[in-house]
């Protein structure tokens, strides 16, 4: 119990940024409406964010002692 309290954090981190990758993709794909020269490079840049703060969690989750 005490392994997985001390990377509940880092699980909570990894879970939100690959919900927010696969929102992301979703609006992108369904959502016929959405201007892609407007709001494209946000999407790209907010997958990208979430993608590194991903991987940070994914590294932190395997150094914690």
């Amino acid at each position: 119990m005490d392994y997985l309290k001390k990377r509940l954090k880092f699980l909570l981190i990894i879970i939100f940024s690959v919900a927010i990758i696969l929102f992301v993709q979703y609006e992108l794909h369904f959502d016929s409406n959405i201007d892609i020269k407007k709001v494209g490079w946000m999407m790209t840049l907010l997958q990208a964010a979430a993608g590194g703060y991903g991987l940070y969690g994914l590294v932190q989750f395997f150094r914690v002692k």
